[in-house]
């Protein structure tokens, strides 16, 4: 739920006129101490780095300050044209929430669905069923949703450099959770792997055809 609130205030900021309006910093901060209630409750699948959900926060925080605080990337872009001008105003609601509100949601839902499994079962036993079985990681592909779609809405410099190394960071991670599930759990956990994507869910092609992962 923390996620949902803070998600639905960070990508709707308040509107006046044909200008967004900024220095509403006290929605930036708590929009970022509830992402970081939200990342506590979230638990690793095995103890290990908490790297990849400190970038992962950076992110917020960079998104946050800018969207309700000061502006830096679209003031920089717009030739220190402030506030916002109607054309990134235009973007952020025809184009930004078109696209990356649903990515978020579905981020939200993966998220969730992770969670829900392994919550109570961490480190006891390999978890295979629902969303498991889909893909490997759901909450790490959720993260990369959520944060995808959250750039899309609202795109910034310093979330575009994150990005790719929030990708290469929970890409890593997993990787180290897959060695020591490997280690923990054996030939049960390399059946598991080898039938189920590691992020990306086969595609299911017409009857008759082998469904493939990208």
């Amino acid at each position: 739920m923390a996620s949902i609130y803070a998600y639905a205030y960070g990508a709707f900021p308040v509107i006046e006129g044909t200008s967004l309006e900024f220095n509403r910093w006290s929605f930036a901060v708590l929009n970022i101490v509830l992402v970081g209630l939200f990342l506590g409750l979230v638990p690793l699948r095995v103890k290990g780095s908490w790297k990849a959900h400190g970038t992962y926060m950076g992110f917020m925080v960079s998104l946050f300050a800018e969207m309700y605080g000061f502006p830096l990337t679209v003031y920089l872009l717009s030739s220190a044209t402030y506030p916002v001008s109607p054309l990134f105003s235009g973007y952020v609601w025809r184009v930004g929430q078109l696209v990356g509100s649903p990515l978020v949601i579905i981020g939200i839902v993966l998220i969730y669905k992770g969670w829900k499994e392994i919550v109570f079962l961490r480190g006891t036993a390999l978890v295979t069923q629902g969303i498991y079985s889909v893909v490997r990681h759901p909450q790490y592909l959720g993260f990369l949703l959520v944060t995808l779609g959250q750039f899309i809405v609202w795109p910034t410099i310093p979330t575009a450099i994150l990005w790719p190394v929030l990708v290469l960071l929970y890409y890593r991670q997993a990787k180290r959770e897959e060695a020591m599930l490997a280690e923990t759990f054996g030939q049960q956990f390399h059946a598991w792997a080898s039938k189920t994507p590691m992020f990306l869910p086969k595609i299911r092609l017409p009857h008759g055809s082998k469904p493939v992962s990208p």
